[in-house]
């Protein structure tokens, strides 16, 4: 809301969310007010922006945050728009994963218990792009390597299945320096070469957000007992993407996109996924297995090329909006000590349904991993009670059979005592 005559404008969200399990004792397992506020500066030659959110959460102790999502400032010519500061950038096309959409870091430490609007937190980075006369070229420059926010290893959200092991295993964050080494750059062509196309082109040298995890054993000795330690890894590579859609007459929308990076980060195993497990079963075996694990200066990661691709459809009948997306994640030059699969195929589905003028939202999105078996789905609706005022009632489930601590990807059976109905009220001004 306008502040006064110089272009100012003050708005704002207050949220109160709760979240309850469905199994177990029904603990609740996310409880926060967030208050977010905005700031808009307009100016001659273009505007300020500032976006901090104010978090307490309450779910477990009482922690207070003051997280700032944006703030940047906008040049704008009748060729150039300029952009630099933290800011969120989005590219793709994809609602069952990030292919493309690689470049804004998001907050994952509480998983899926957030609006997806408050999953992202801004990267910060020089943003130009150039307008002609039916397409665009926009170009990217981050000074530094900046990651997800990932949850503490002790946490239920934690991606890494826990190893019922009799040796302890630790978990450390990435460490690095930020340097020119570490500068990220990225381009895109956008092409309209019709009302009813637009094809994107990108090409990047940037480190993908999910990092592979090295392995640093430390053995017996007389001071200190065995531990193996993970530790978050990340690596900077040439990448190149494309992303598509068209648009069939007033009720299709048919879209795909790809990404190719050159040298994505795998962790390997020197022994067998047998003989791990049975080492899991068999305390007598673990220390064996161990020692053939070597202190290696790779931390047995190697690079590999990598695809990952997507193909959709998107619908709308009766008031239904529906799509389908089907992904396919690819290891070339594939070795059989890499612990990822070479293939990973998996679905994801969604529909919207509005009701009463549009006042009432229903939402459903989920999403199938074909070999593990593994599922998440969501249910939401959303009530606009008055202007400004709305109230949120849903549901997220996550189930599959029980699957070996040593697969190499996200398994949505590990949060299965996680599922949970949410409530959320939200007042905008």
């Amino acid at each position: 809301m306008p502040a006064n005559g110089f272009g100012q404008e003050f708005s704002g969200t207050a949220k109160n969310y709760n979240a309850f399990q469905v199994y177990e004792n029904n603990e609740l397992i996310a409880g926060r007010n967030r208050f977010k506020l905005q700031f808009n500066q307009n100016l001659s030659f273009g505007g300020l922006v500032a976006e901090v959110d104010l978090i307490d959460r309450y779910s477990s102790g009482r922690e207070f945050e003051v997280f700032p999502r944006e703030i940047y400032a906008d040049w704008f010519t009748p060729s150039y728009d300029i952009r630099i500061g933290k800011q969120t950038i989005i590219w793709g096309k994809s609602n069952g994963a990030f292919v493309n959409d690689i470049l804004t870091p998001v907050d994952l430490r509480e998983f899926l218990t957030q609006d997806m609007s408050d999953l992202r937190v801004g990267v910060t980075a020089i943003n130009i792009r150039r307008y002609f006369e039916n397409s665009s070229l926009q170009v990217i420059v981050s000074p530094s390597l900046t990651t997800d926010l990932l949850p503490d290893s002790d946490s239920r959200w934690f991606p890494v299945q826990t190893l019922p092991s009799p040796i302890p295993f630790s978990f450390r964050e990435s460490t690095h320096e930020n340097n020119l080494s570490n500068v990220q750059l990225a381009a895109r062509y956008s092409w309209r070469p019709s009302l009813s196309l637009d094809i994107d082109l990108m090409a990047y040298h940037w480190a993908h957000p999910m990092p592979a995890y090295s392995i640093r054993p430390r053995f017996f000795s007389l001071q200190q007992l065995p531990e193996v330690t993970l530790r978050e890894t990340y690596k900077t590579s040439p990448m190149a993407g494309f992303a598509l859609t068209w648009q069939r007459g007033d009720r299709w929308i048919f879209s795909a996109e790809g990404l190719f990076v050159n040298e994505r980060l795998f962790t390997f195993l020197p022994v067998s996924i047998n003989r791990l497990e049975d080492a899991l079963e068999n305390p007598l075996e673990a220390i064996p297995v161990l020692q053939e694990f070597d202190i290696r200066d790779d931390g047995y990661l190697l690079t590999k090329p990598w695809i990952q691709q997507m193909i959709g459809v998107q619908t709308s009948f009766s008031g239904i909006t529906a799509g389908l997306q089907g992904y396919l994640e690819i290891i070339l030059n594939y070795e059989d000590r890499i612990l990822p699969q070479r293939l990973f195929p998996y679905i994801s589905v969604f529909g919207q349904r509005s009701f009463l003028r549009d006042r009432l939202q229903l939402f459903t999105v989920g999403r199938y991993n074909i070999y593990g078996e593994d599922f998440w789905a969501q249910l939401q609706g959303t009530y606009e009670i008055a202007d400004g005022f709305e109230f949120s009632l849903g549901g997220n489930l996550f189930g599959g059979p029980s699957i070996s601590p040593f697969y190499g990807h996200l398994t949505f059976q590990q949060f299965r005592d996680n599922s949970f109905l949410f409530m959320q009220t939200a007042i905008y001004f």
